[in-house]
């Protein structure tokens, strides 16, 4: 369930062990769990946009499109999950 505020993007309700941004970033992994001081809660770490989250915040730029990316499907209903990147 999401709630649209006139052209605001939509902040999705925190469901099951998903309530904060810290059990948020710590899931997704991949260096984010040590930005969850950066997120004052879980609507912040929602509205956050790429330009937001690289000048106010400063987040390099693998992190914010991970933590993108992740906000969206989450905002689609799919839940974090870890993923570990390529041993490349």
């Amino acid at each position: 369930a999401t709630e649209k505020v006139g052209r605001q993007i939509a902040i999705p309700r925190p469901r099951g062990q998903f309530d904060s941004p810290a059990t948020f970033l710590q899931t997704i992994g991949r260096g984010c769990e040590k930005f969850t001081d950066k997120f004052r809660d879980w609507d912040h770490l929602f509205r956050a946009d790429s330009l937001a989250m690289k000048k106010d915040l400063g987040i390099g730029p693998k992190q914010r499109k991970w933590i993108l990316m992740w906000t969206n499907k989450y905002r689609m209903g799919i839940d974090p999950y870890l993923i570990e990147p390529s041993k490349k």
